[in-house]
C-alpha cells in the first residue's frame, strides 16, 4: 500500500492532506466567512452600483452587439475589470486566510478565524494590488491568442456568412478548426507553464519576505526537479478533485435514478416522489460544496507546504501513510456520527428537503396559460428555412406563428432570408445588400425533399405575407448587416397595405430598430431579440422579449410579465428543454420542431402541479424524453 501511494502521491501531497484533515474546522470557518462577505455584502452593493449607472454613464447596454461595443468603451472595460477584480480578490483572500492558518499551525501558534480576519484586513490593499496586476498580466497573455484567432477567422471564415460555415462545414471550416486547435494547444501549454512556475511566488509574497518581483524571480529560479515535485503534487490534487467529483455525482445520480424508478413503480404518492426530489437537490448541493471546499483547500495547502519545504526550508514535514490518514478520517467521521451531531444534521436535511419540495411543487395553476408555438425560420417538415414551402409546413404543423427574417436587396426590395449572402441556403456567393431583386428571382433554395418550384424561390416579404394572411401569424425579424432605416419603413408599409397589423409581430437584434418601429408604428407589437439579459432591458420600448433559452429564469419571466411584456425562448428543440421553459411560464417556444412543441404543450397543460414536478424530476434523474418518443404514452 505504501509503495502504491508513494508512486502516485508525493510527500508534499500526503503531508498537505494530513494538514487539511487536522485544520478543516478553521479552514471551513474562513471559507464561510469569505463566502458571506462576497456573496451577502459585496455582490449586492456591486449590482446596485451597476443599476445606479456608476459604470454606464448615461445608458446601459441591452445585449448582443451593443453589449460588446460597450465593453470596448472605457466604462465597459472598467465594469468588466471590476467584476474580474472582485472575483479574483475573493479567491485570493480565501487563499491568504488558508495560508495564514497553515502558517500559524506550523509555528505552533493559536489558529483563530478572528485573528486571521484582522491580519488579512491589514493587508487587503496588497491583495487587491496583486489581483489587479494579475488581471493586467492575464489580459496581456490573452492578447496574442485573441489576435491569432482573429487572423485565422479573417483568413478562412469571412468570405461568406458565418452560418454557412457552421452549417455546411466546408474545408475552410476544418482548416480554421485545426489551426485554432494548434494555437490553443501551444498557448494553453505556455499558460500552464507560466502559472505553474509562478504560483509558488504567491505564498512568498504573502509571507512578507519578498516583493512581488522578487518572489516571482525566486520562484522561476527554483531547480527543475523541485518544480517537478510541485507540478506533480498540484496536478495530482486537481485530478483527485475531478475524480472524486465525477464519482460522487455519478453515484448520486445513479442512486436517485434507481430510487425514483422504484417510487414510480411501487408508490402512489407523488408527494413522496417530490420529497425525494427535494432530498436529491439538498444532497447534491451539500456534497458539491464539501467537495469544492476540499479541493480548493487541498491545492492551497500544497502550495503553502511547498513554499515552506522547498523555498524557506524552515519546517520539517511528516508524510504519514494512507492507512494513518484513513484512521484519522474514520475517527473524525465516527465522532460526527454520534447522536449529538447526527440528529441536528438529519433534522436540517429533512427540513431542507421538505422546503425544497414545497418550493418545487408550488407554482401558479396552468389555467389560462396558453403558450404559443413559433416555427423558427419557418422550418417545419424538412422544408428550407424562410421558404414558402416552410410556411405551408408550419401551417400544417399547427404553429401559431412562423418566425422569418427580412432584409433589403440593393434596389430596396424586402426579401425573406436570414444570412448576409445566399451561400448556405442556395449555394450562391452573392451578398444580398449588393444584389438587385432581378437577380434574386433566379435563385432557388436548397432542399433534400420534393417541393414545387414555386415554393423554393427566395420570396419577397409581400409574397410571404399574402400567402400567410388569415392562415398563420408572422413574427418578422428585421435583419441588419449594417443599419438601414428603410428596412423597417418598407416592412411596415407592406403590413399597412395588406392590413395585417393584428397578424404580425416585429422584432430585431438592434435596439435602434426597435425604437424606430415604436416611433413610426406604435400600434404594431415590437420585440427585442437578445442572447443575454445583461443590462437594463426595460429601457428598450418593447412589447416582448425573444431571448436564448439558456438565459431564461423564472424570476426574469415574472418580472417582464408584471410589466405586460411577453417572453419568448429560442431555439427550443428538445422535449426536455420545452418542459423546462414551460415550467418557467414562457410566453412561447421558438422552435425548429413545431409539431413536437404543440404535443408537449398539449400534454403539459393537462398535468397537475405534482405531475409537473414528477415530469421535471424525470428529465433530471430518470429518462429524458427523446424527440421521437410517443408523447401521448410518455407524459
Amino acid at each position: 500500500m505504501n509503495r502504491f501511494t508513494r508512486l502516485f502521491f508525493t510527500n508534499t501531497f500526503r503531508s498537505s492532506w494530513r494538514t487539511l484533515v487536522m485544520l478543516w474546522k478553521p479552514m471551513a470557518g474562513w471559507t464561510l466567512t469569505v463566502y458571506a462577505l462576497f456573496t451577502a455584502i459585496l455582490a449586492p452593493v456591486f449590482i446596485a452600483m451597476i443599476h445606479w449607472g456608476v459604470f454606464r454613464g448615461d445608458r446601459l447596454p441591452v445585449g448582443n452587439d451593443e453589449l460588446i461595443q460597450w465593453i470596448l468603451t472605457p466604462g465597459g472595460f472598467l465594469y468588466l475589470f471590476s467584476i474580474l477584480l472582485i472575483t479574483l480578490t475573493g479567491v485570493t483572500i480565501r487563499y491568504a486566510g488558508l495560508f495564514q492558518i497553515i502558517t500559524d499551525d506550523l509555528r505552533r501558534e493559536r489558529v483563530s478565524v478572528t485573528t486571521i480576519a484582522v491580519h488579512i484586513a491589514q493587508r487587503i490593499h496588497i491583495l487587491i494590488k496583486l489581483c489587479a496586476i494579475t488581471i493586467g498580466l492575464s489580459i496581456t497573455a490573452l492578447t496574442p491568442f485573441l489576435v491569432g484567432i482573429w487572423i485565422i477567422y479573417q483568413r478562412y471564415l469571412t468570405e461568406y456568412d458565418i452560418n454557412y460555415y457552421l452549417t455546411i462545414t466546408p474545408p475552410e471550416w476544418y482548416s480554421a478548426l485545426i489551426y485554432s486547435g494548434i494555437l490553443t494547444l501551444f498557448w494553453g501549454i505556455g499558460l500552464l507553464i507560466l502559472i505553474g512556475f509562478s504560483l509558488p511566488a504567491l505564498p512568498s509574497y504573502l509571507d512578507g519576505r519578498r516583493s512581488l518581483k522578487e518572489a516571482l524571480k525566486e520562484s522561476w529560479s527554483l531547480p527543475f526537479n523541485k518544480m517537478l515535485v510541485f507540478i506533480k503534487s498540484v496536478s495530482t490534487a486537481i485530478l483527485f478533485w475531478i475524480f472524486i467529483r465525477l464519482t460522487v455525482d455519478a453515484t448520486l445520480l445513479y442512486g436517485f435514478s434507481k430510487f425514483s424508478h422504484w417510487l414510480v413503480e411501487t408508490g402512489e404518492s407523488l408527494r413522496l416522489i417530490a420529497a425525494s426530489a427535494g432530498l436529491y437537490l439538498i444532497l447534491s448541493f451539500t456534497i458539491s460544496a464539501i467537495i469544492s471546499f476540499i479541493g480548493f483547500s487541498l491545492i492551497s495547502t500544497i502550495i503553502t507546504k511547498f513554499y515552506f519545504i522547498y523555498i524557506r526550508g524552515t519546517y520539517s514535514v511528516e508524510a504519514p501513510g494512507i492507512i494513518k490518514l484513513t484512521q484519522k478520517t474514520v475517527k473524525t467521521l465516527r465522532k460526527f456520527s454520534s447522536p449529538k451531531y447526527l440528529a441536528p444534521a438529519l433534522f436540517i436535511m429533512v427540513a431542507g428537503s421538505i422546503s425544497a419540495s414545497v418550493f418545487m411543487t408550488y407554482g401558479p395553476p396552468t389555467d389560462h396559460y396558453n403558450p404559443e408555438v413559433i416555427a423558427h425560420r419557418a422550418i417545419a417538415g424538412g422544408a428550407p428555412e424562410n421558404s414558402l414551402a416552410g410556411l405551408e409546413e408550419s401551417i400544417a404543423a399547427n404553429a401559431d406563428y412562423a418566425e422569418i427574417d427580412v432584409q433589403l436587396t440593393s434596389d430596396g426590395t424586402a426579401i425573406v432570408v436570414h444570412d448576409a449572402d445566399f451561400m448556405r441556403v442556395a449555394g450562391r456567393t452573392a451578398r444580398i445588400a449588393n444584389t438587385p431583386y432581378s437577380d434574386v428571382q433566379n435563385i432557388r433554395l436548397r432542399t433534400e425533399k420534393e417541393f414545387a418550384d414555386s415554393l423554393l424561390v427566395v420570396p419577397t416579404l409581400r409574397e410571404y405575407m399574402l400567402q400567410a394572411k388569415g392562415r398563420l401569424g408572422l413574427m418578422i425579424e428585421l435583419k441588419y448587416y449594417g443599419f438601414r432605416e428603410d428596412l423597417a419603413e418598407e416592412t411596415i408599409r407592406h403590413i399597412r397595405e395588406l392590413e395585417m397589423e393584428n397578424q404580425v409581430l416585429l422584432m430585431s437584434l438592434s435596439a435602434e430598430a426597435v425604437r424606430q418601429v415604436r416611433r413610426i408604428a406604435p400600434d404594431i407589437p415590437v420585440g427585442y431579440v437578445s442572447a443575454v439579459t445583461a443590462g437594463d432591458l426595460s429601457r428598450v420600448p418593447m412589447d416582448f422579449l425573444a431571448i436564448s433559452q439558456q438565459s431564461v429564469t423564472s424570476q426574469m419571466v415574472q418580472n417582464y410579465t408584471n410589466r405586460d411584456q411577453q417572453v419568448y425562448a429560442w431555439t427550443v428543440n428538445s422535449a426536455g428543454n420545452m418542459v423546462s421553459m414551460l415550467e418557467k411560464r414562457i410566453s412561447g417556444l421558438i422552435t425548429d420542431e413545431p409539431e413536437l412543441a404543440s404535443a408537449v404543450i398539449d400534454e403539459f397543460l393537462q398535468l397537475t402541479g405534482a405531475e409537473r414536478l414528477l415530469l421535471r424530476f424525470g428529465f433530471l434523474i430518470i429518462d429524458p424524453i427523446s424527440e421521437d418518443d410517443d408523447l401521448d404514452s410518455t407524459f
